[in-house]
């Protein structure tokens, strides 16, 4: 008796999920359709213009779906409707879509766009036969509502702010709606007045290699570096548009023309004195504030590395640190790749610690340091007066004298400590000195 009282049990319980196939809305809703673009109008459209989109299982809630706007090059640009039902979309098409349009010979060209709607789920894009003509700022077409073509990048003489007039732009081929046309993180202006730079001002602006080009992306932003430096002062190109970013985008149209190496940008990568007359400033020091000692090296004098009375970009101080710019930037000494680099290069070659106290040191992380950011643990103190090896040697102390000798021991690369001259490194605790207060008390084995 029990083994069949059991036996039904179990075949209950198998015989359950079985009644439940039937009917799976009681316990799931059903899975919601994916949307479906039938039809597009007008199909010749300007950008400030209306498209309709016409289909199925859109939301009903405007906002609660996403028309997706795509080139052929797989640049997207994203847009909410302004009307919408479960059947029709209205969407006005914005100023960003007109970066995806081609260029050429200076002006917009129209451009055919594929359309995609998220709307809880993603349609598929549409097929050419479905996909809309954008037309350009200097296309011709009926606006998608009669109006022509609105002037949306004419709004002033400078529609996009990137120091370039509209007339300009066409002219030299970068596009007068978006300040960097080739999406390398600098804008068409800066890299235009750079090349500019190193084509000595007082000659045409040169439009292709080797100088910066706002229509060639290759020399743009990896990170907070760039891989080209043309003026060769150890600052790469996206650097020295992030420093000058830093002071406010300092531009002097009156240093624009002649042959002097003065910048209108107040950082250029066509010259290495964009602003060689002007004398930084000394740093506000924040330690005083927590009863630690100021740095006691004179300033502005310990910015000047190459002692020729000219303030070169590498030795300036954008983010006001006390550092100078070349030692904070990404080939110089305040990052911890530079110093294994440095020493696996030196001759003879240096092993790494413990086996050479000074060598390279990864028993612990250390920050790099960056030329537009003047605390970079955000604990107020600045770059330059903070310690980043906490072997209470500043970063001015050690990273200054990789370079001039500027405690005047009659060397570089170290300092008098006790027991005489000592060899630094600015992100090993144990160099300068191996009793510093923060030198590993027990070496590994390997």
């Amino acid at each position: 008796m029990m083994f069949r009282r059991t036996l039904t049990i179990g075949l209950l319980a198998l015989a359950a999920p079985a009644a439940l196939v039937g009917a799976p809305g009681a316990w799931a809703k059903k899975s919601a359709s994916s949307p479906a673009i039938t039809k597009v109008s007008p199909m010749r459209v300007s950008v400030g213009g209306t498209l309709t989109i016409q289909g199925r299982h859109f939301r009903a809630k405007a906002r609660r779906n996403t028309v997706i706007f795509r080139a052929s090059n797989g640049r997207s640009a994203f847009v909410k409707p302004r009307r919408a039902s479960r059947a029709k979309l209205v969407v006005k098409v914005p100023a960003s879509v007109a970066r995806l349009l081609t260029v050429r010979n200076g002006a917009q060209r129209p451009t055919r766009l594929k359309l995609r709607v998220l709307a809880g789920k993603f349609s598929k894009f549409t097929s050419r036969r479905l996909s809309p003509v954008v037309l350009g700022t200097s296309a011709g077409g009926d606006g998608g509502g009669g109006g022509g073509v609105p002037a949306v990048c004419d709004s002033d003489a400078d529609h996009d702010d990137d120091l370039l007039p509209n007339e300009l732009e066409k002219q030299v081929g970068t596009d007068p709606c978006l300040a960097d046309t080739d999406g390398d993180g600098m804008t068409d202006g800066w890299e235009y007045y750079s090349a500019r730079d190193l084509n000595i001002k007082a000659v045409p602006y040169p439009g292709a290699r080797p100088y910066p080009n706002a229509l060639d992306p290759s020399d743009g932003r990896q990170g907070r570096s760039s891989r080209w430096d043309f003026d060769g002062d150890g600052l790469t190109s996206y650097e020295e548009y992030r420093a000058w970013r830093g002071i406010g985008s300092s531009f002097d149209v009156t240093k624009a023309g002649g042959t002097d190496l003065q910048s209108p940008l107040g950082y250029s990568d066509g010259t290495k004195f964009s602003r060689s007359a002007e004398a930084p400033s000394t740093p506000a020091w924040k330690g005083p504030q927590y009863g630690l000692p100021a740095p006691t090296q004179p300033f502005p004098a310990t910015y000047d590395l190459h002692a020729d009375g000219a303030w070169r970009d590498d030795e300036r101080d954008a983010d006001w640190d006390g550092l100078a710019n070349y030692f904070e930037s990404a080939r110089g000494p305040s990052n911890n790749g530079w110093w294994q680099s440095f020493w696996a290069d030196f001759t003879p070659t240096v092993d790494p610690w413990p086996d050479n106290y000074f060598g390279y040191f990864d028993r612990r992380p250390f920050t790099d340091l960056d030329l537009a950011d003047p605390d970079v643990d955000g604990d107020t103190l600045l770059d330059g007066e903070d310690d980043q090896d906490f072997d209470d040697y500043s970063n001015i102390t050690e990273l200054y004298e990789i370079v001039v000798d500027l405690d005047g021991n009659g060397a570089t690369l170290s300092v008098d400590v006790a027991g005489g001259p000592r060899t630094i490194n600015a992100m090993n605790p144990c160099a300068p000195s191996e009793d510093s207060r923060t030198c590993d008390d027990y070496k590994p084995f390997g």
